[in-house]
């Protein structure tokens, strides 16, 4: 199960860069996190983080535990800046009693940031990645 987000990601970084000429990527990124709750939960976990981040969803399939979207800059984020750089992601739900959930990202920017994104970019990359895990693993009060 975990190949899946692999497998899916350069999907959609394909339908992203296919139809959008002037783009750069960053390396995909895997992690696989546990979750103490059931897959089911998780699931539900995974997708609020998402909705939170304000994820454009791509695959939504609760039954097979596969998430996958792209986070967009806003119309009015401006060039140079961590807020132009697209967070495309590829998540796998698993498990049964306790969940897990593999996770693969990359950062996405347009060619004027070719020399600020990696920097830049990986930086968003990583932060929303960590949003995302506080909210699969809340802390504990």
């Amino acid at each position: 199960m975990q190949a899946r987000p692999a497998l899916a990601l350069p999907f959609v970084v394909a339908l992203l860069g296919g139809g959008c000429a002037g783009l750069v990527a960053g390396p995909e990124v895997a992690a696989t996190t546990p979750v103490p709750a059931s897959r089911d939960s998780a699931y539900v976990r995974a997708r609020r983080g998402l909705t939170t981040e304000s994820f454009t969803m791509d695959v939504v399939d609760s039954t097979h535990g596969r998430l996958t979207g792209t986070r967009y800059p806003s119309s009015t984020a401006q060039m140079g800046t961590a807020a132009r750089c697209r967070v495309v992601l590829a998540m796998d739900v698993s498990g049964a009693d306790a969940g897990q959930v593999s996770t693969t990202t990359r950062w996405v920017a347009p060619e004027q940031m070719a020399d600020k994104a990696p920097r830049v970019c990986e930086q968003e990359r990583h932060d929303v990645v960590q949003r995302l895990t506080e909210t699969l693993v809340p802390a504990t009060p």
